[in-house]
């Protein structure tokens, strides 16, 4: 059955068009002080501000984001595995890479935003909690919601998920961050079926910041 194309709003238009563009600044090498700035974080601010702009379209104020039903809706045994997939993938991904591909674990830790310490192990909790919260917000309730109104599932969450990916782009060798951005897609494909599943980017921020917070904590361990 072929899915019923539907018509967004010209506000959303614009911002799936300023999403998927500032999705590729971090190509735009740009240094302060010697540090390279990402400038890719502002598809999280952009498409947060997009959601709630957009949100009086919605047939509800609760659409693609629903905290009172995010529970029950993660009870779903269908639900579960997809949500836990990612997590799995992560730490066995972690594991091979320790023993057998070092440099892709070193790019990936290269790349995250703070430093792998467990003495700051509680503010990084917290930022793995919020910030994929602003990120499932954005690509989830707003980006591949309103283009799966354009394009119809599939492709909107390939191209979610694409964009999801190369938000989180960092120089270094052209095969191993294909390797790893690669990895990056195919956890944004799981997020992504979390959320269509329930139309509700709680239950996709559960398995996001679960599968980020026990990514860290295995590499604490490990590295």
């Amino acid at each position: 059955m072929v899915e019923k194309k539907q018509k967004i709003s010209k506000v959303a238009a614009i911002f799936l068009i300023v999403m998927t563009v500032l999705s590729f600044a971090n190509f735009i090498r740009i240094e302060i002080d010697g540090s390279l700035l990402k400038l890719a974080g502002l598809v999280v601010i952009v498409g947060v501000v997009a959601f709630f702009v957009t949100r009086g379209t919605n047939d509800s104020k609760y659409e693609g984001l629903n905290i009172k039903t995010a529970l029950s809706q993660m009870k779903s045994r269908r639900v579960i595995v997809l949500a836990l997939i990612p997590i799995v993938l992560g730490v066995t991904e972690i594991f091979i890479e320790k023993a057998f591909f070092p440099e892709i674990l070193e790019h990936t830790v290269a790349r995250i935003p703070f430093e792998i310490d467990p003495a700051k192990v509680v503010p990084i909790i917290l930022e793995l909690l919020l910030v994929p919260l602003g990120e499932e917000i954005a690509l989830r309730a707003f980006y591949q919601k309103q283009m799966d109104k354009l394009t119809g599932f599939i492709p909107a969450l390939i191209i979610a998920s694409f964009i999801f990916a190369i938000g989180h782009f960092s120089y270094g060798n052209p095969a191993i961050v294909a390797v790893d951005l690669a990895g990056v897609f195919i956890d944004s494909i799981f997020f992504g079926l979390v959320f269509k599943e329930t139309d509700n980017a709680w239950c996709s921020w559960i398995s996001h910041s679960l599968g980020d917070i026990v990514a860290v904590v295995v590499m604490m361990i490990i590295l």
